[in-house]
């Protein structure tokens, strides 16, 4: 009885686990960059795959377990813009290589890397 109380929170916790992965899905996030480019992401309601834009449209997969979080790569097209919207595209590209964990508070997605880099997106209505 006892191996199977411990099976049981043992999945409880898993699938506590996955509800908080989820709840990110189907939605759509933006921030503005350092020199105030609009920056958006949004991820795909059902597959872990997300999109979004600054200058350039992009979009990737990642992968979650719990509260870390790992994105590939981010392919991109390639069109020219403002000089600082580019410097943030470039910036927020750099950042998300290296992201390895998130947080959701209310609103909030917040992205860490692990020098304690952070940046925090909020919910489009």
């Amino acid at each position: 009885m006892k191996k199977f109380a411990v099976c049981v929170l043992a999945l409880l916790f898993v699938v506590a686990c996955n509800k908080q992965d989820e709840s990110f899905m189907g939605k759509s996030y933006s921030t503005n960059g350092e020199y105030g480019a609009e920056i958006t992401m949004e991820f795909h309601a059902t597959e872990t795959r997300v999109f979004g834009k600054v200058v350039n449209r992009y979009n990737g997969s990642y992968t979650v377990a719990g509260n870390t979080i790992k994105f590939t790569p981010f392919a991109s097209t390639m069109m020219m813009g403002p000089e600082d919207a580019m410097r943030d595209e470039y910036s927020f590209h750099q950042f998300m290589s290296k992201v390895d964990r998130f947080d959701i508070n209310g609103d909030e997605l917040i992205f860490y890397t692990p020098e304690d880099g952070s940046i925090i997106l909020h919910i489009n209505n």
